[in-house]
């Protein structure tokens, strides 16, 4: 077992690097973020940004230092801190892996981790995401040790400046350590358990008083009105429109964090099942998973007063919550005698099969440009024609990579005539499920109506049709 996770460790971080580096692809979010730190100083760095963009201010601050002393393009070096910080959350379970003598249960553990889409890509995103998945593995691996207990204050003290999931932790390890040592029942154990968790109980307080001087610059105001509206539908509803909100949230939950094929993320989600019926009788992993629930007791506590979104960007944070009651629910399953006997041969053929289909779904970045360019130098034409909004985001993919990425082809904008190409790209948005992606522009739909055009072509966020009867 441990060659196996020795060897889906280092094929973790290979493939990481080749989609982080080799593959390049960013999404609207990471090119207005990075030019945001590509055009400012440190100083303007703490105030709003422009194209209704925020992050931390020592999130900020790493990257402006990474871009600015590093001798790589801009576009790799805005890579560099979430593959860093990608690679050591991999590390960092390998090392939890280890503490637990490479117990079998954790093969489909690791490949969900390494291999699933949707954490492959969140966590190399140039935004804090990564951070949070690194910094709950470091939480759940460290929380119970001495010099943890002593310097937790540290710990929590830069993840909160770099992200405000860092804020979440360090209040749900309070809670959780107040809920253990009982102390909320004893007025006297309680000024105790605050004496000792002074640090740790102080920590938010650097970040507060950032976010309330923030919130006093200019264009904070119109920030937060454009934050609160586009994650409106993330916040959970105090009515009846919430059973929905629920089997939404929880479709999210299992098709990101489990598997993007329906049939076999609704499976997965099952296996969880007997993790909640024998709670009190399996001990695997009970302890990391407490710490965890309080964590995201915490976020959804702030969402429901519709003070922080909860939606699929964010769940990346939450996956080792649910890859830990997985773990456990199977090992809780391992000791049926009913199955006992075969568990390993299933547990195996679960595993290559969960891994099977992620391969299949795989290529997931959404603004693939670089592999787009490669597509249009094929065709046997000296122009290509694309829409309002693929010019737009390729213009920024352009821009944001220093046009290191170039094409043969002359762009040309949509016209009526149709006179000046053969060819037509087009802006498509790929959705979670497994090749399924956003409806075809309007542009584009009309034409394919009127039989005008044919897809011959896609590469991920981009559709390229042939125009008929030239």
């Amino acid at each position: 077992m441990k060659k196996v996770c020795l060897f889906l460790l280092i094929s973790g971080i290979i493939l990481r690097f080749i989609i982080q580096f080799v593959f390049p692809a960013f999404n609207g979010d990471e090119i207005s973020l990075g030019n945001n730190i590509k055009n400012s100083g440190f100083v303007e760095l703490l105030y709003p940004l422009d194209s209704f963009q925020s992050a931390p201010p020592l999130y900020l601050w790493i990257q402006r230092f990474i871009v600015q002393t590093f001798p790589f393009s801009f576009w790799i070096n805005i890579k560099i801190l979430s593959f860093i910080f990608s690679i050591s959350g991999l590390v960092l379970f390998y090392v939890f892996i280890k503490r637990n003598k490479f117990n079998p249960i954790f093969l489909l553990l690791f490949i969900v981790l390494i291999f699933n889409p949707f954490i492959v890509n969140n966590s190399l995103t140039v935004k804090q995401y990564t951070i949070d998945l690194t910094g709950s593995i470091c939480l759940l691996i460290y929380f119970q040790s001495e010099k943890f207990k002593k310097y937790n204050w540290i710990f929590f003290l830069i993840w909160s400046l770099m992200s405000n999931i860092g804020l979440f932790a360090c209040c749900g390890y309070l809670i959780y350590n107040l809920f253990k040592s009982n102390s909320f029942n004893n007025f006297g154990l309680f000024l105790k358990f605050i004496k000792n968790n002074i640090l740790t109980i102080l920590v938010p307080i650097p970040y507060v008083v950032y976010f309330l001087w923030f919130m006093k610059q200019k264009g904070a105001a119109e920030l937060k009105s454009y934050m609160v509206q586009y994650w409106s539908d993330t916040f959970i509803p105090l009515n009846s429109s919430i059973f929905k909100y629920l089997i939404f949230t929880i479709h999210g939950l299992w098709t990101s964090i489990f598997n993007a094929f329906e049939i076999w993320g609704v499976f997965m989600m099952l296996l969880i099942v007997p993790f909640f019926i024998f709670y009190r009788k399996q001990s695997l992993f009970k302890e990391e998973i407490l710490l965890l629930f309080c964590v995201i007791l915490v976020h959804l506590i702030l969402n429901v007063f519709q003070m922080y979104p909860f939606s699929d960007r964010l769940y990346l944070y939450i996956a080792p919550f649910f890859i830990l009651i997985l773990g456990s629910s199977l090992n809780t399953l391992s000791g049926f005698a009913i199955i006992k006997k075969h568990f390993q041969k299933i547990y195996i053929v679960i595993s290559i099969s969960t891994l099977f289909l992620y391969v299949l779904y795989m290529p997931s970045n959404d603004n693939n440009v670089y592999l787009l360019y490669k597509k249009l130098n094929n065709l046997e034409a000296n122009q290509v024609y694309v829409t309002g909004k693929s010019l737009e985001t390729i213009n920024s993919f352009d821009k944001f990579t220093d046009n290191k990425f170039t094409t043969s082809k002359k762009i040309l904008l949509l016209d009526t005539e149709l006179d000046k190409s053969s060819y037509i790209v087009s802006r498509v948005s790929k959705k979670l499920k497994f090749n399924s992606t956003s409806p075809p522009e309007s542009e584009i739909q009309n034409l394919i109506k009127s039989n005008r055009i044919k897809r011959i072509d896609w590469v991920n966020g981009y559709d390229i049709y042939e125009i008929k009867n030239k």
